[in-house]
């Protein structure tokens, strides 16, 4: 295998939820990464970015090589976080490799971050092999860079069938080609789109053997990074327990009601916000029940404006109680008859009442 410099490389990650912050960097560390800076939430990253610009003393933060970020969170999400990195005023690299980490992958949200400039999305529950692969297609695909009408990030043809309405409008004669060899420093009149080619980075850091092949990890090394995963299996017991029963104190202060609520969107906001994160880690520790049953509880608690009736009360409270079962009895994997059952009751809950 490659002899190579891992622990050169700076990745920062943002996360609101730490024991996701707990899970990556402990992953990221397995495989050789020692250079990583965390954020709670993306505002501090920008700021902290920011000030890297300027004094990297100072933010304790100096080149980033990589960024992983949730997509939801409170406030600035993953995704006007990304525009900052990729257009935002002071920030120090608009080409950094940006991978987007979020148990929402439906059709909106991926297009979303894709029209933001993101790298790769990171899809949770995660493994250790999909974070690695996510980061080798990062560190082996040096995809070019797009300046066109209303985007800029990697170019995002190799992602979609159709070509967008920029590329359909720009011919091969209107596009202007930037390399970090080139001496460029003014526009043709007739540019529609810039194609930027900016240097690996990454690949460059990790020393001269990875100029020479493709990289991968030791299989080995893949491994480890399970074995990290499954040693916070005693974290995740706490968290999971101590969000179990926030979750089912929210439940106990809703009320029916025709009209929203403040108590009701307060308490429908944490059951939801809850619910999104046990859909994000179940898997990853072998309890897809919970990742199940995490996601369908997320759907049927989307809008913190619902009504709340009788039946929206019985619908949350079967999925608390799913969700409490399974991990009380550590029904692992499919669960057997006890997970079919449960995936039974599931279906009929939500069959009867929404």
């Amino acid at each position: 295998m490659l002899d190579l410099n891992w622990d050169q490389i700076c990745v920062l990650v943002v996360d609101d939820n730490a024991f996701m912050r707990k899970l990556l960097t402990t992953t990221l560390g397995a495989m050789g990464i020692k250079k990583i800076v965390v954020e709670a939430d993306c505002a501090s990253a920008i700021e902290r970015l920011k000030l890297s610009r300027t004094d990297p003393v100072e933010a304790s933060l100096g080149q980033v090589d990589l960024i992983l970020s949730d997509y939801m969170m409170p406030g600035v999400n993953g995704n006007l976080f990304l525009r900052w990195v990729r257009t935002g005023e002071g920030a120090p690299d608009r080409f950094v490799p940006f991978i987007m980490v979020s148990g929402v992958a439906s059709k909106n949200v991926v297009g979303e971050a894709r029209d933001s400039g993101v790298s790769g999305i990171l899809a949770k529950p995660f493994s250790a092999n999909s974070l690695a692969e996510h980061i080798l297609l990062v560190v082996n695909k040096n995809r070019q860079y797009v300046l066109a009408q209303g985007y800029f990030g990697p170019n995002r043809r190799h992602s979609v069938t159709k070509v967008s309405v920029e590329r359909r409008a720009t011919t091969p004669e209107q596009v202007q080609t930037v390399t970090p060899e080139s001496d460029v420093r003014t526009l043709r009149d007739d540019v529609r789109a810039i194609y930027f080619h900016p240097d690996n980075r990454i690949r460059k850091k990790l020393g001269p053997n990875a100029m020479r092949k493709p990289v991968e990890f030791d299989p080995q090394v893949i491994l480890a990074m399970e074995a990290r995963i499954q040693d916070l299996v005693g974290d995740y017991a706490d968290w999971v327990e101590k969000h179990i029963e926030s979750m089912s104190q929210s439940l106990a202060k809703l009320a029916p009601a025709t009209e929203p609520t403040k108590t009701n969107r307060k308490n429908i906001a944490n059951i939801n916000a809850i619910a999104h994160e046990l859909h994000g880690q179940g898997s990853t520790f072998d309890y897809p029940l919970i990742t199940d049953f995490g996601m369908s509880l997320f759907h049927a608690t989307e809008n913190p404006e619902m009504k709340i009736t009788n039946n929206t009360l019985k619908l949350i409270e079967a999925h608390v109680n799913a969700i409490q079962t399974v991990f009380k009895n550590r029904v692992q994997g499919g669960g057997g008859e006890v997970g079919t059952q449960l995936l039974s009751e599931i279906a009929r809950a939500v069959k009867k009442y929404t």
